[in-house]
């Protein structure tokens, strides 16, 4: 299919491919357009299934057809290499596509992601499917927050947490999409990663927050292990959606490891 999507930023400068997470959503990425424009050419597209790019995923999906998706975005707009800053899901679109022998892939940054599923997490997507088929969209997507958020950060924002709460089920990519999503996380398995450094590898840097109540930050240790050069940071706290919780320093981060290296 095609993709509605967005580009923007510098043409000719380092291509970055901005992947969100469950929601699918481009406007996930919306507090870091205008930083990282000024210096990368940037594309932000809302995945199968949902936002403008809505359709009927037929029950299934994986994250190999995910990354296939990315790599017809890029094609269409004549992108050869790029970069991947994927959130969650959207991590193990960009370590699909690195494992891959034709890896176009130079540079991923993935924020808590993992290489399987364990059970807290498989656990996690169980209540939140419960929820939703028991309760109704209004008590999924209040729950949505409390996986996304901590703590102190769901306190020092009710006005943004409420309308987070009505924006997400304005635009709720619907049931059937939803469980064939988390079935495709639920299928991942990290593919063999690529030994030494030699030239097409793809630089890894893993970011992980302690605090996550969604996925364990053992995850993040996991990763790094299984992949060759991979750096690891991780926050102190800041919850699942820690770019947003901790944006100042992620941006740094990401800088650093983008455009500054």
């Amino acid at each position: 299919m095609k993709y509605d999507l967005l580009r923007c930023g510098r043409p000719g400068a380092r291509t970055v491919v901005l992947v969100s997470g469950l929601g699918g959503a481009a406007g996930y990425w919306a507090p870091h357009v205008a930083s990282l424009s000024a210096e990368v050419d940037l594309v932000l597209y809302d995945q199968a299934g949902t936002g403008a790019n809505a359709r009927d995923l037929g029950g299934t999906t994986s994250i190999a057809a995910m990354a296939d998706d990315v790599l017809a975005i890029c094609d269409d707009a004549g992108i050869d290499r790029f970069d991947l800053v994927g959130h969650a899901l959207g991590g193990l679109v960009g370590l699909d596509l690195a494992c891959r022998p034709d890896n176009r892939l130079d540079r991923l940054v993935a924020i808590n992601a993992w290489p399987e599923i364990d059970a807290h997490t498989a656990r996690c997507f169980d209540i939140r499917l419960n929820t939703l088929a028991g309760q109704g969209l209004e008590a999924f997507v209040a729950l949505q927050q409390n996986f996304l958020y901590p703590p102190f950060w769901i306190a020092a924002h009710p006005e943004k947490i409420a309308a987070e709460e009505a924006h997400a089920a304005a635009h709720f990519q619907g049931a059937a999409n939803l469980a064939a999503r988390i079935g495709a996380l639920r299928d991942f398995r990290l593919g063999d990663w690529p030994s030494g450094d030699g030239d097409g590898a793809t630089q890894v840097l893993l970011l992980c927050s302690t605090d996550d109540a969604l996925v364990d930050v053992a995850q993040s240790h996991r990763l790094k292990a299984s992949i060759h050069g991979a750096r690891l940071i991780e926050y102190p706290q800041g919850g699942h959606a820690l770019n947003l919780t901790c944006q100042a320093r992620f941006d740094a981060d990401l800088r650093d490891f983008l455009i500054a290296s």
